[in-house]
C-alpha cells in the first residue's frame, strides 16, 4: 500500500457524507457491497463521488479490493473510471470514485431513449478504454480486466462510457506477441470466453470476446441474460446465426430499425461478429475495434470524407534529411502548368493551377541543387493528366525520381531528366488527377499521385498487354459488398498461366471464373494458394511483364510474376522475375479487385481501388 497513502480518506468523513451509510443515499449494490452517492471534501473541494462498501459477507474481499487500488491509482484514460480515494480502516474496506451520473449501461439497454448514434459513440468510448488497458498501460504490460459486462460500464453526465470494476483484473506482459495468464476462470456467466472457462487460459482475447457479447446488448437492446428468451439459445449464438443468414435487423432493438443505416448496421454488427469468433487468433484486437466502430459511425453521420486515393510513392523514403511535400488542387481548378529543373535527376517541381481566371502557384518542391535545364509544361483547357511515367536512379547512397513524363489525354509529356535504373509507370481510369506528393530534398526523391474518385471505384493500371487479340479475353473480379478476399489460387511456372478468386461473406464462400488458363489445364509446374487472414488486406502488387516462351504462343507479352502485399505480409513471388518489374502501393483505399486481360496466360492485370468515402 505503500505510494497511496496520500488517497486514504478517514472512515469518518465517509460515514459523515453517506449518513453512516443510510439507504437513503444507495444508489446501487453489486457483488462488493452497496454503492452510495454523497458529497465529500476532496483536496478542499466539496466533490459527488460514488462509495463502494465491501460486504463483509461477500465473496470478494482483500485481493479485489488491493487490485482496484492497485490498478487505478497508476492508470488514468478518460474512459476508465477514476479512483478518488479508499478507506481501509476498522474492518472497513471503501473504495471512492469519480460519480457517474447516469449510472451503468446495462439500465439503458432496452430503452429508447439511447439513440444508435449514442449507442455508437458509447460503443467507441468503451473499446478507447479497452484499448489503452491492452496496450498503452506501460511498456511491459497490460491489464486484461476479465469481467467486461454491460452492468460494469459507467455512463457520465455527458453519457461519455467509464470501465470500472477491476477487482478481478489481471496484469500481463505486453512485450510477448500472446499474453496469456493460467488462472481460475472467473466473470459473469454468459459474458465469459468459452475458450477461458474450458482451458483457464486467460489471454487478451477473452476480454474481446467479452466486449463483443456487449456490443450485441447495445444493438438489441437486452441482456444476455433475459427472462423473456429461450434460455436455450444465448444471445451470442442468436446474433451469429441470425449475422450468418443475413437477418440480423430481425433481432436489433425495434426503435433502432428506423433509426441504423444499413452501412453502420453491417459494420458494427461485423466487428461484434468477429469479437465471437470460436478461435482466439481470429479475434480482433482493441485498435482494430475501435477503428471499424468509429467507422460505424462515420457511416451513420454521414459525414463525407475526401474521397482521395493516394498511388504511390515511388523512390526514397523519408529520413531526418528529406521533407515531405505535398500539392493537391483546389475544388474546380485545373493544372495550368509544371514546371521542371532538371538535368540528370528532378531537381524540383512547382505546380500553378487556374481557376477562374485566376492563378495559383505553388511553392517549390526540392531544388536544394539545381540542374541544367528548365522546362515548363502547359497544359490546355481541356487536357487531364492521366497517367505518369518515370525512372528511380541514386545519387551517392540515396534514391532518387531521374526521369518523369506525364501523360495527359491528349499526348506525353517528356521525359525529363536522365533515365536511371528502375522504371516505374502508372495510369488510371475513372478517376481525375488532383495532385502529387512525396518527399524532396536537394532532388525530388519520391513522388506519388492524389486521384479523386468519380465513382466510388477506380481503376488502376494494367501492365502488360493491355489490348485483346486472338484468343484472348477482357477479364475482371471484383469484390461485392461487405465481402472479404479469401484465397488467390494461381497457377504458375514461369509467367503466370491463371487466377482465381475465393471471397467470405457471413462465412458463405464464393469462387470466380478461372482467369487465363486458356491451355486446357495444361498450366504450369505450381498450383499455389494464397490465404488470406480475416484482418489483411492487400495494400500493393509487384510484378514483371515478360515474354512468353515455348512451342505454342511464344513471344506474347504476359505478366511473368507477381507478388500482392498486405498489411501483414508479401505473397510471393509466383512465377518467374524477368522482364520489366512494376509496382503499385496505394493508401487512403481499400482493394476491391483486379482485371485485365488474359487468354493461354495471364497478359496483364490492373487493380479496383475503392475510394474513402
Amino acid at each position: 500500500m505503500e505510494g497511496v497513502q496520500h488517497l486514504k480518506i478517514p472512515l469518518d468523513e465517509i460515514k459523515l457524507a453517506t449518513s453512516n451509510f443510510s439507504d437513503e443515499k444507495s444508489i446501487g449494490k453489486g457483488g462488493y457491497g452497496k454503492v452510495y452517492a454523497a458529497k465529500l471534501s476532496v483536496s478542499g473541494q466539496q466533490r459527488t463521488v460514488a462509495i463502494k462498501r465491501l460486504n463483509h459477507t461477500s465473496a470478494q474481499g482483500e485481493p479485489e479490493f488491493l487490485m482496484e487500488i492497485q490498478l487505478l491509482s497508476c492508470y488514468t484514460h478518460k474512459n476508465v473510471i477514476s479512483l478518488v480515494g479508499f478507506c481501509d480502516e476498522n474492518g472497513e474496506k471503501i473504495l471512492v470514485y469519480e460519480y457517474a451520473k447516469h449510472g451503468s449501461l446495462d439500465k439503458y439497454l432496452c430503452r429508447s431513449e439511447l439513440s444508435w448514434m449514442q449507442r455508437l459513440q458509447i460503443s467507441i468510448g468503451a473499446a478507447h478504454g479497452f484499448s489503452y488497458l491492452h496496450n498503452d498501460v506501460g511498456p511491459q504490460h497490460r491489464v486484461l480486466h476479465r469481467d467486461i459486462k454491460s452492468s460494469n460500464i459507467l455512463l457520465d453526465d455527458n453519457w461519455e462510457p467509464k470501465i470500472s470494476d477491476f477487482g478481478l483484473s489481471k496484469l500481463g506482459p505486453s512485450n510477448v506477441e500472446c499474453t496469456f495468464l493460467l488462472t481460475k476462470a472467473c466473470g459473469t456467466i454468459g459474458y465469459v470466453d468459452p475458450q477461458y472457462a474450458r482451458t483457464g487460459i486467460l489471454t487478451k482475447e477473452s476480454d474481446v470476446y467479452s466486449f463483443g457479447v456487449v456490443l450485441l446488448e447495445i444493438l438489441c437492446g437486452r441482456l444476455v441474460h433475459n427472462k423473456n428468451q429461450d434460455k436455450s439459445l444465448s444471445l451470442p449464438t442468436l446474433a451469429r446465426t441470425s449475422y450468418e443468414e443475413n437477418r440480423l435487423i430481425d433481432i436489433i432493438h425495434p426503435n433502432l430499425k428506423t433509426q441504423v443505416k444499413e452501412e453502420s448496421l453491417e459494420m458494427f454488427s461485423m466487428v461484434a461478429y468477429q469479437c465471437l469468433k470460436e478461435n482466439r487468433s481470429e479475434r480482433p484486437t482493441m485498435p482494430w475495434i475501435v477503428e471499424k466502430l468509429e467507422k460505424a459511425l462515420e457511416l451513420q453521420a454521414g459525414s463525407k470524407v475526401t474521397r482521395l486515393i493516394r498511388i504511390g510513392t515511388w523512390g526514397r523514403e523519408s529520413d531526418h534529411s528529406q521533407n515531405y511535400w505535398s500539392f493537391e488542387h483546389e475544388q474546380d481548378d485545373h493544372m495550368l502548368k509544371i514546371t521542371i529543373d532538371h538535368g540528370d535527376g528532378i531537381y524540383s517541381l512547382m505546380f500553378t493551377s487556374e481557376s477562374r481566371g485566376l492563378l495559383h502557384t505553388s511553392n517549390k518542391v526540392g531544388g536544394w541543387a539545381s540542374g541544367e535545364k528548365i522546362s515548363e509544361v502547359t497544359f490546355d483547357a481541356d487536357e487531364e493528366i492521366i497517367g505518369i511515367d518515370g525512372t528511380i536512379g541514386t545519387r551517392g547512397s540515396d534514391k532518387i525520381i531521374s526521369s518523369l513524363s506525364f501523360k495527359t489525354n491528349k499526348r506525353i509529356h517528356g521525359p525529363f531528366g536522365q533515365t536511371g535504373d528502375a522504371h516505374f509507370s502508372v495510369a488510371w481510369e475513372e478517376g481525375k488527377f488532383v495532385g502529387f506528393y512525396g518527399v524532396a530534398g536537394p532532388y525530388i526523391d519520391s513522388i506519388g499521385v492524389y486521384v479523386k474518385a468519380y465513382e466510388e471505384n477506380i481503376r488502376v493500371g494494367t501492365w502488360g498487354n493491355s489490348k485483346p487479340e486472338t484468343r484472348q479475353d477482357l477479364w475482371s473480379f471484383q469484390l461485392e459488398k461487405n465481402h472479404h478476399l479469401k484465397k488467390i489460387t494461381i497457377d504458375h511456372g514461369d509467367l503466370i498461366y491463371s487466377l482465381m478468386f475465393t471471397s467470405e461473406h457471413r462465412g458463405l464462400l464464393q469462387t470466380s471464373r478461372l482467369a487465363g488458363g486458356w491451355n486446357g489445364g495444361e498450366g504450369g509446374e505450381t498450383l499455389t494458394e494464397v490465404t488470406f487472414d480475416w484482418n489483411e488486406e492487400i495494400h500493393a502488387i509487384i510484378g514483371t511483364v515478360g515474354l512468353s516462351r515455348g512451342k505454342y504462343y511464344a513471344g506474347q507479352t504476359i505478366i511473368s510474376s507477381i507478388s500482392f502485399m498486405t498489411n501483414k505480409k508479401t505473397h510471393g513471388p509466383f512465377g518467374k522475375s524477368r522482364g520489366t518489374p512494376f509496382t503499385i502501393p496505394w493508401k487512403d483505399c481499400s482493394f476491391v479487385g483486379f482485371y485485365g486481360v488474359a487468354g493461354w496466360y495471364i497478359n496483364s492485370i490492373g487493380v479496383y481501388l475503392k475510394a474513402t468515402t
